[in-house]
């Protein structure tokens, strides 16, 4: 009976205890909430209510004094601290909050002072280094800090130990140099890390820290030998950095000097040549590609010139897509990239890239020469390599031959076939492109939209702009004509232009341009018809002009802005004027006001009204540089 009755007894207090503790935590976490919400006032007398029920429980304390901090009320902090300055488990965490507390009053040296008595009574504490120096951070003295953590590396004889907290605290203390010479001896220690640098670099995002870096990676370079371990981690944290602040050319002449130091090819400049197209800079991808094909011989040298032959068709559908020529260099690029191809087959049949050299022969035939001949005869050499009939590249290639011929079922089936062979990366992205597309053309919109969404998780493609593109002509004429029959007109147009009947495509857009029933991608089918080689500039000119004086909230103002200067500065206005018998038959309003009425504007007034209009527009640079020309040309 009398053990029962102690249980009972045990049990209660069990119970009260219990009890209280939650009371305990639901205030605490009031108080916590409410200094998260600066209601210091209101959470203070909460917690001064806690500590007097709970002292010695030092979480409590220290929420405590960081509501005085916050209050200013640093002499009542202090109280708080000289509680546990006799508590051996917790005088040295006190100790930092004195120190802390003397230092926001002003008394920095007593607190530097404070500080360092308390490390030196508790050497062996690796956490009280981490957190003191930490402090100090927190209240500016960044170089005591350092000498903090340095401190802790002698005494625990681990010099890899706070890499990223010394350079950060001299990145913060203004000492770049010193905060690279961390970062660098970090590289060197751990090569891994160097993921760990570029983000650091990239979160101060700071163009003298950027030139610091070089200038001391470039010394680094210099003296180390190319057999070094660490000369390829050094290489490729430059090559980054010149890369991340736009110097391309520095960073081509950086892989060239690393090529020519080796004695056997490193391929520095085929990754980096790569790197350069992603960032559009095709000239310089063009000369680091052409180092191998003057230096190389053998399956380098192929390789050179398959990379080279992908450098010019990307760089032609860069300028093509944003329509960026001004003389015919689209044509040429294509030229020199079938020249590439042909290069290849003509010295071998034993490169090991011959199913991509057969690939990109056949997409040319099929986007640019739009001869299916020539790219069903790439698709029969496909196959004969090999174990390459069966390959997602030949299921591609052929589902692309069935679209160009209206055979959309079969297309369906090739490119299906060639999207889950291939699962991920650039024909899986490119296949599910052209199922898009198909779907497109044959009028199943649904489908159409589903292919895209399942593309639209990919970050990267080589058809990304088309994809985002066809998108939004699906949105819009499905959102503005339920029959689709619109769209299907505007379709019919598309895929003639995209396969070669360019004359009969431009027909069918002007008709959508001039039919007043379509209300919507009229802007796209004037894109389509001012690219059109079968009709003059003066035309084009004259039919864009009026357009752009109807519609002036048209989306994408900014490109048809740029048509419009483009066609002002290639046919001389005086000549298109002359052309047009009377001012109805051109249609000219020159009394509405702004560029877009004026046909008799000069491509100086659109190229400065594009320029005010966007500045920070896509093509505000190419404008200013057109701009330069003309000066020079009249000068």
């Amino acid at each position: 009976m009398k053990f029962r009755k102690l249980l009972i007894g045990a049990f209660t207090l069990l119970i009260f205890s219990s009890a209280a503790f939650a009371q305990n935590s639901r205030q605490f976490q009031m108080a916590v909430q409410l200094m998260q919400q600066q209601e210091y006032a209101e959470a203070l007398p909460i917690l001064l209510e806690l500590n007097e029920d709970n002292p010695g429980i030092y979480p409590i304390a220290d929420r405590l004094i960081d509501c005085y901090i916050q209050l200013k009320q640093y002499d009542e902090a202090l109280e708080i601290t000289r509680q546990y300055a006799e508590n051996n488990d917790l005088a040295s965490q006190a100790a930092i909050k004195t120190g802390e507390l003397y230092h926001y009053k002003g008394e920095e040296e007593r607190a530097l002072k404070i500080w360092r008595t308390n490390l030196e009574a508790n050497q062996n504490d690796l956490q009280l280094y981490m957190s003191t120096a930490r402090v100090m951070t927190s209240r500016r003295e960044y170089l005591s800090a350092v000498n903090i953590y340095k401190q802790a590396r002698i005494q625990f004889q681990n010099d890899r130990i706070f890499f990223g907290d010394i350079a950060n605290a001299y990145m913060q203390a203004g000492e770049y140099e010193l905060a690279i010479e961390e970062w660098l001896a970090l590289l060197e220690d751990s090569p891994g890390q160097i993921s760990f640098i570029q983000r650091s670099l990239l979160r101060y995002n700071d163009p003298i820290l950027y030139d610091i870096t070089i200038v001391e990676l470039n010394d680094k370079l210099a003296e180390m030998s190319v057999s070094d371990p660490l000369f390829q981690t050094f290489y490729q944290l430059q090559v980054w950095l010149l890369q991340e602040n736009k110097l391309y050319r520095r960073a081509l002449a950086t892989a060239k000097e690393y090529e020519d130091r080796t004695n056997s090819f490193n391929y520095s400049l085929f990754n980096l040549g790569r790197q350069l197209i992603r960032n559009n800079e095709f000239e310089l991808a063009e000369e680091a590609f052409t180092y191998y094909t003057d230096h190389a011989y053998g399956e380098v040298k192929w390789r050179g010139l398959e990379e080279l032959s992908n450098t010019y068709s990307s760089w032609a559908k860069y300028v093509d897509d944003y329509n960026l020529d001004f003389s015919d260099q689209k044509d040429s690029l294509y030229q020199l990239a079938t020249f590439m191809l042909d290069s290849i087959e003509k010295e071998t049949n034993r490169y090991s890239g011959m199913e991509r050299v057969q690939l990109k022969r056949a997409e040319l035939a099929l986007d640019h020469v739009f001869n299916l001949d020539k790219a069903e005869a790439a698709l029969r050499k496909l196959k004969s390599i090999p174990g390459s009939a069966e390959t997602p590249e030949a299921s591609y290639i052929e589902g692309r031959i069935y679209l160009s011929k209206k055979e959309y079922a079969q297309a369906r089936i090739s490119l299906t076939r060639a999207n889950k062979k291939a699962e991920i990366g650039e024909i899986a992205e490119r296949s599910r492109y052209f199922l898009a597309l198909t779907d497109f053309y044959s009028g199943d919109y649904e489908f159409a939209n589903i292919q895209l969404k399942s593309l639209g998780r990919n970050n990267t493609s080589y058809y990304a702009n088309n994809a985002i593109e066809l998108r939004l002509w699906l949105q819009e004429g499905q959102s503005a004509d339920a029959t689709g029959e619109n769209l299907e007109r505007f379709a019919d147009a598309v895929f003639k232009f995209n396969n070669g009947a360019s004359e009969e495509s431009t027909q069918l857009f002007l008709a959508l341009i001039n039919d007043p029933d379509v209300y919507t991608m009229k802007d796209d089918a004037i894109l389509f018809y001012v690219r059109s080689t079968h009709i003059s500039n003066t035309q084009k000119l004259i039919q864009l002009s009026n357009f752009l004086a109807i519609n002036t909230n048209t989306p994408i103002m900014e490109k048809l802005m740029w048509e419009q200067a483009k066609l002002a500065e290639q046919v001389n206005i005086d000549v298109a004027i002359q052309e047009c018998r009377t001012s109805e038959d051109c249609s000219f309003d020159n009394n509405s006001g702004g560029i877009g009425s004026k046909t008799s504007a000069s491509a100086r007034e659109i190229y400065e009204e594009l320029i005010l209009k966007y500045p920070q527009g896509f093509y505000a640079p190419y404008a200013r540089e057109r701009l330069t020309k003309l000066a020079t040309q009249n000068s």
